[in-house]
Order: C-alpha cells, then sequence, then structure tokens
C-alpha cells in the first residue's frame, strides 16, 4: 500500500500537533467510522489535540457510530491556526467537503478507496486504493502496520466495510480476508455491526422516508434498452433508499433525483451488470461538472452533489448506462 511508510514517518513526529479529521457530505459509516478509529488511533498514541469534522451532516446509518468517538464531532468545522493537520476519509474531491475551507499552507493526509480523479485534492500524503471495498479497510491495514487495535475501532470500521460493500453484496476475497482478521482478534457478531448501522430517525423521520419512496414511485419512469430496464424518478429526499427499492422491485440500474437544496442524484445498479464490468462511480465523476459539483463512488453504487443542471445530468446518466449496454448487455 502505497503511502503508509511515509505516513507512519509524519505520525511519528507530530505528537504535539492538533489533528482534524474530515468526513465527506453526510458522512456514511464508511467515512465516520475511519475517522473515529483513526482518532482512537492518534489518542492512544498520546496526541492530545484531535477532532473530527463531518462536511454538513452525518447519515442516519452513522449516528450511533458517534458514541464510539473518543473526541468531539463538529460539523463544517473552520480551519483555522489552531489545526496543523488535516486529513480526509473517503473522498478526494473539494465540493464533497464543502463548505469546509482548506487552507493551502496546511499539511493534508488523505486515506481513499475510490478510484482517483483527475483534479485530486493537493495531499501531501496519500494512501489510496482503489481495489478496495471500503476505506476502512485501509484504515485497518495501517492500523495493523502501526500495531494498534481496540475493539471500538474495530466496530466501526466493520460498520463501513459492511455499509460499502451492500452487506457483502460487492465485497471481494481481500474484503472477507479483513473481516476475517478482526473477527478472530474481537468477540463480535455481525448483527451486532448491521444495528449498529440500521438508521437512526424518530416517527416522523421514518414517516418522511415512507412518503419519499412512495413520491418515487408515483413518478418513476422506466427506460427499457433491450432486456434491461432503468428506473427514474425524482424525489425531494432518500434518493438511495428510492434507489435501493427500484431494484428490490426488478429495476437493473434505478436512477433518483433530486433539487431540493441544490442537485443530488443517487445511483445502483445489479450485481449482474457490475460483475460484466458496468462502474457507476465513473460515469458518476462525468455528471459531476455537468451539475457544477462532483461525483464519484463504487462499481454499484454511486452519486453525486452539486447545483443545477439535474435533467441535463440524468439524461447523460442513462445515456452512459446504455452506452454501456450496447457494448456488455
Amino acid at each position: 500500500m502505497k503511502g503508509k511508510i511515509k505516513l507512519k514517518r509524519f505520525l511519528e513526529g507530530a505528537k504535539d500537533r492538533s489533528f482534524l479529521l474530515l468526513c465527506h457530505h453526510n458522512a456514511d459509516p464508511d467515512s465516520l467510522g475511519s475517522a473515529i478509529a483513526f482518532a482512537r488511533y492518534l489518542k492512544a498514541r498520546g496526541v492530545e489535540r484531535v477532532k473530527i469534522g463531518v462536511a454538513q451532516s452525518v447519515s442516519s446509518y452513522a449516528k450511533r457510530l458517534l458514541e464510539f468517538s473518543p473526541v468531539p464531532v463538529e460539523r463544517n468545522p473552520l480551519v483555522d491556526d489552531k489545526t496543523d493537520v488535516i486529513m480526509i476519509f473517503d473522498t478526494s474531491s473539494l465540493e464533497q467537503l464543502e463548505p469546509i475551507e482548506l487552507p493551502e499552507e496546511k499539511p493534508i493526509i488523505l486515506i481513499d478507496h475510490h478510484v482517483e480523479k483527475e483534479k485530486p485534492i493537493p495531499t501531501d500524503i496519500a494512501v489510496v486504493d482503489s481495489s478496495r471495498t471500503s476505506t476502512a479497510e485501509i484504515v485497518w491495514e495501517l492500523l495493523k502496520y502501526f500495531r494498534f487495535a481496540d475493539e471500538a475501532s474495530a466496530r466501526v470500521l466493520l460498520a463501513g466495510i459492511l455499509t460499502d460493500t451492500a452487506n457483502f453484496r460487492f465485497a471481494n476475497a481481500r474484503t472477507f480476508k479483513t473481516v476475517g482478521e478482526i473477527l478472530e482478534m474481537f468477540p463480535i457478531q455481525i448483527g451486532e455491526v448491521q444495528q449498529l448501522v440500521a438508521p437512526v430517525g424518530d416517527e416522523n423521520t421514518e414517516q418522511a422516508r415512507k412518503m419519499a419512496v412512495l413520491k418515487a414511485c408515483q413518478r418513476l419512469e422506466l427506460k427499457k434498452f433491450r432486456r434491461y430496464i432503468i428506473a427514474v424518478s425524482r424525489v425531494s429526499a432518500y434518493e438511495s433508499m428510492a434507489c435501493k427499492v427500484f431494484l428490490q422491485l426488478g429495476a437493473d440500474v434505478a436512477v433518483v433525483g433530486s433539487e431540493k437544496n441544490g442537485v443530488r442524484i443517487s445511483v445502483r445498479a445489479k450485481e449482474a451488470l457490475v460483475k460484466k464490468g458496468l462502474h457507476l462511480g465513473r460515469i458518476m465523476e462525468k455528471v459531476g461538472p455537468v451539475i457544477e459539483g462532483s461525483g464519484g463512488g463504487h462499481s454499484g453504487a454511486a452519486g453525486a452533489n452539486g447545483k443545477k443542471n439535474l435533467d441535463e445530468a440524468i439524461k447523460l446518466i442513462v445515456k452512459e448506462i446504455e452506452k454501456f449496454l450496447a457494448k456488455n448487455g
């Protein structure tokens, strides 16, 4: 893994520095869990000034992870003179960190598993491995290399792995090797991890989810390409949940967008198409400039955030999917 030796040397001389660990928009269990595990490592080795920052919000699936954090988790933190080192987890896109601003003079460390973008965040140290199915796996490897492990870190990293592989649907041999190592070291049941990433919400939130999905069904457009079905819809929230429902109902690919407070798009695909070579994350990277934002993600699940042009973006996504299906379907 490139960068781990450089990172270890840097950390050996950084005990007296202050660290800000950053997570992307709507921080998911992979991003937040990775940051929490690394914060636990830093605190264990005597780094006193550590905090975690999230851009805009924490996902409902990640909120239970907050109880494992040894340090404050701050929304949209200000990066000021009191911050010496910035660490970014699970994204290489500046847009995914807005409105947080990164000063050029601060050392930046990136830990990520996504395909590197054409114009990534300039970093001093980058530990990036796109063959991994989650950033949590990379953090686990780093902590092993640093000779650190505790049960709380193991739990939050398992949460990140579980959610980013869609309950292991997109896992590979290396994923299961990592999970096996963790379970051999700590008495953790996967059922406990599944409960840890269950969405947190009250009765009103649950009703809002149901309404969003029903409205998505009401606005559903079906686009048939040969023997494949692409489901397209628009909602004001819970785009990814609507995508999952469409796949469960029989769609091969689901595309759901929102124009509330900017543009958000979520896309999901059946595993059979991923095995044929479909990579939604690469398609969403092309969408980023169209919506004046950024996009990316995994082969079978990806998203984008921007400012405008939802219709244009959806047309581009459908066109790219149809292009793939024409060659590989």
